[in-house]
């Protein structure tokens, strides 16, 4: 199933509102997603005995958090200048739910600097490169099984400056631990074309004058679309 929904000023909150929270744990490390970019070009090799469930099937922080998944991609696994328009991740026929846990989830894409088995898995935003962008989002409950289709605005990657990186945040995700009944989707170990890094961190609400200043600047955030739309 495809879902999609354009940006909206609470989406621009909830992801400002991941950089003001509490860091739980994060971590970086070999693995990565298989994807499929635009349903042509498939990136990672599948490793049939390991299977990974975070972003998606599961949050491995005991508690509902604010999940920040990055996957850095090899610039050599791409042709040359495309534009992205899809991404494509596969369930792994291991047994469990295969159904996308509770939370608000986006995605945004950038080319990065970062190398693969270089992200900083400590600050996550290190990784963005100038041009990070939302693409899309999709819905809890979505159905991975056989796999799920990401949707979004198209973003032009050309692999000359470097390499790309896809971000999904999932924000107020249900605590679903790693072997509770979760499914999981086709990995990559190797290391090689793509890695990840993740970050969990609690889901509390800024103080009043952090809030108050995210509101004025929404506000006028507001003001140049109207402006722009009308």
């Amino acid at each position: 199933m495809k879902f999609v929904k354009p940006l909206t000023l609470a989406a621009i909150l909830s992801v400002t509102m991941v950089a003001h929270a509490g860091t739980i744990f994060s971590f970086a490390d070999s693995w990565g997603l298989i994807t499929t970019f635009d349903g042509t070009t498939t990136v990672g090799t599948v490793d049939p005995n390991n299977g990974n469930c975070i972003p998606f099937l599961c949050n491995t922080s005991n508690q509902i958090a604010n999940a920040d998944y990055q996957q850095v991609y090899a610039a050599g696994s791409f042709g040359g200048p495309t534009s992205i328009s899809s991404l494509g991740f596969y369930f792994q026929s291991f047994g469990g739910s295969s159904l996308v846990i509770g939370g608000n989830y986006s995605v945004y894409l950038s080319t990065t600097s970062a190398s693969v088995n270089g992200l900083n898995g400590t600050d996550l935003a290190l990784n963005r490169g100038s041009d990070w962008t939302f693409f899309g989002s999709f819905l809890a409950g979505t159905d991975t099984n056989p796999m799920i289709t990401i949707n979004g605005s198209p973003f032009s990657y050309d692999p000359a400056n470097g390499n790309l990186l896809v971000e999904i945040f999932g924000l107020g995700q249900a605590s679903v631990c790693n072997g509770c009944g979760n499914g999981y989707m086709q990995v990559d170990t190797s290391g090689s074309v793509t890695s990840r890094a993740v970050s969990y961190s609690s889901s509390a609400v800024p103080e009043p004058g952090t809030l108050l200043m995210l509101g004025t600047g929404l506000a006028g955030i507001a003001g140049v679309v109207r402006r722009r739309l009308f």
